[in-house]
């Protein structure tokens, strides 16, 4: 059976940047670019058309048009898979992209081998976020910080829910998440789409990550503090 090429869309400002992304990207097995735009209306335009699976969105220098063009694209194409490459230390960028929806980021200094990595990552519906930037995204926010009241809590999730999330906190695989659980990979992903719904996010990153701010526990943690004496969050 023949695979399906993640469709790309590229957008840059810088025109040269743009054809040299695109073109290269091109020449590489199971990828198709299916449109370049260097223009915000011009991307837009492009969303709507043409199936699009990940858009490769080059950084503006103003991080709040950068976030708007993702959530604008994000809220055309649901399912859409973002990159965000944008310049070295915009872990802020980062945090707040990810929350909105994006799944993959890459810095502009990286070998064109990570971004390559990064879409067919998020081309498969996975999340592609370097290790030295997930402690900074996934940590509890300061004492005396104002949570987002938009979030609905944890307590609306189910116990089964509950059961999946843990394992995603502990770095699990969908596929090994069923094996756990005794699911099949598709219940799983029912589960998934359950849980980013009642949260109100669009990536199991983000679902992760509230739940940390939250103080749930994942398995492996709930098990330890348990042989200790102290419970995980309650049901």
């Amino acid at each position: 059976m023949t695979t399906q090429p993640v469709r790309v869309v590229v957008f840059a400002r810088q025109q040269l940047v743009l054809e040299a992304l695109a073109e290269t990207l091109e020449a590489l097995p199971g990828l198709r670019v299916v449109g370049r735009a260097s223009t915000v209306p011009g991307v837009l335009q492009l969303l709507g058309p043409v199936p699009v699976d990940v858009l490769i969105l080059h950084a503006l220098v103003r991080q709040d048009a950068s976030l708007e063009l993702a959530r604008s694209a994000l809220e055309q194409v649901h399912d859409l898979g973002i990159v965000l490459v944008t310049e070295p230390g915009a872990a802020d960028l980062t945090r707040h992209a990810l929350q909105i929806g994006v799944r993959g980021w890459v810095r502009s200094d990286e070998p064109l081998e990570r971004l390559v990595s990064a879409v067919r990552e998020v081309g498969a519906h996975e999340v592609f976020i370097p290790v030295s930037l997930m402690s900074s995204v996934l940590t509890p926010p300061q004492p005396g910080a104002t949570p987002e009241s938009t979030r609905p809590p944890l307590m609306r999730l189910t116990p089964r829910q509950y059961d999946v999330l843990r394992c995603l906190m502990d770095g699990h695989s969908r596929e090994e998440t069923g094996v756990l659980l005794h699911m099949s990979p598709n219940t799983v992903r029912t589960h998934i789409g359950a849980i980013l719904r009642r949260l109100q996010v669009h990536t199991t990153l983000a679902a992760v990550a509230e739940a940390r701010r939250s103080g749930l526990l994942g398995r492996s943690a709930e098990e330890a503090s348990t042989a200790n004496g102290v419970g995980g969050l309650g049901r």
